[in-house]
């Protein structure tokens, strides 16, 4: 039963909102360090008008929350949640506390942050007006949904439906991919972005102390290639089974070329923009070219590497062997353009066919 209210109402909402999500992330947990976290803490507590700010901007997602949440009830699929306003009040109130919580998790774990501060400093009156305002946010959630619930429900109606996909909305193919990873494998994406730039932090942190030279970056963009293995996997699937109409279509080198570098680029957004954001901590903009083109040509050599293995039984051994054979080629000291080379080589070999995708 909790596991059927956390898939009907929780995974919805961070699916839809899964972007805000991603570059809250980026922002806040990788482009700023703990003492920018504690001073503007800090400043919110201090500030009047900030903690304003930050009340409304609380109000502002419990709005936009609940707003989400009234949508779903609404839809046809959703209709058997109204035998929830059957529930006693108590029961009613521990289903929809858990949903609620899951919901505002990144206004609790800011609050709590908050908190923490407050005491630390001596502040009082903030953190009581902080909790206050989310309790009432969550009775006046549970007593307004009840409410609706407890509504009749409205007579059925015949609906023409108009056709939604490709043919209602243009897209191109270069975004396919990441359109299906969002609707079909946003927990995926998710996982593997944030893991990823919680790795090439660790790497560029350990790389600013001075321990380390050029090679540690590489190895770092090496391990990261490795996590998006899963999603070259999933885009490999997604072209046979549901691409398999365009094996019959050839089309120009240079054009199937040109879309997989695209669709590559759009997978590997938060790791270039996060190579782009840390240009000054490298030592010149070679370094740094080098490393973009690096990170790029390793990944479509990983798309080439699923591509040339024919069963899939062999893809675990193929990918272990590639991997530390270009791990030994960084320790020995070979020039990242080497690697980059060898992969958009054998990136360019796997499409060359006009029947390969």
């Amino acid at each position: 039963m909790k596991n059927l209210f956390v898939k009907a109402f929780v995974s919805p909402f961070y699916k839809d909102f899964f972007g805000f999500f991603v570059v809250v992330f980026i922002v806040l947990g990788l482009l700023m360090e703990a003492p920018q976290h504690i001073k503007i803490g800090e400043r919110i507590l201090q500030n009047p008008l900030a903690f304003a700010a930050l009340l409304f901007l609380f109000l502002s997602y419990g709005w936009l929350q609940y707003r989400f949440y009234i949508k779903l009830i609404q839809e046809g699929k959703y209709q058997v949640f109204h035998q929830l306003a059957l529930f006693n009040t108590k029961d009613f109130s521990m289903y929809h506390l858990r949903i609620w919580v899951y919901n505002h998790m990144l206004l609790l774990l800011y609050a709590s942050f908050l908190t923490y501060l407050a005491i630390e400093n001596g502040y009082w009156f903030q953190p009581l007006i902080l909790w206050f305002l989310l309790g009432v946010m969550f009775f006046a959630h549970k007593d307004l949904l009840f409410s609706m619930l407890s509504r009749p429900l409205p007579d059925q109606k015949f609906i023409q439906l108009k056709p939604f996909g490709l043919k209602s909305i243009p897209l191109k193919r270069a975004y396919w991919l990441i359109v299906h990873l969002m609707e079909n494998r946003p927990l995926l994406l998710l996982a593997s972005k944030v893991l990823l730039l919680i790795l090439l932090k660790l790497f560029y942190y350990s790389y600013t102390m001075g321990t380390y030279d050029e090679r540690w970056l590489q190895f770092g963009l090496l391990c990261v290639a490795y996590i998006n293995f899963p999603i070259w996997l999933e885009k490999k699937e997604f072209e046979q089974e549901k691409l398999a109409y365009f094996l019959n279509l050839p089309r120009p080198f240079l054009r199937k070329a040109w879309l997989h570098f695209y669709s590559t680029l759009q997978i590997l957004a938060p790791e270039l923009l996060y190579l782009l954001i840390h240009f000054p901590d490298l030592p010149d903009v070679r370094q740094a070219l080098s490393l973009l083109l690096l990170l790029i040509s390793l990944n479509l050599g990983l798309y080439a590497l699923i591509n040339a293995t024919k069963s899939s039984a062999y893809l675990p051994r193929n990918a272990v062997i590639s991997f530390f054979s270009l791990f030994f080629l960084v320790i020995f000291g070979f020039p990242g353009l080497l690697f980059s080379g060898l992969a958009l080589a054998g990136f360019l070999v796997s499409i060359r066919s006009g029947y390969n995708q």
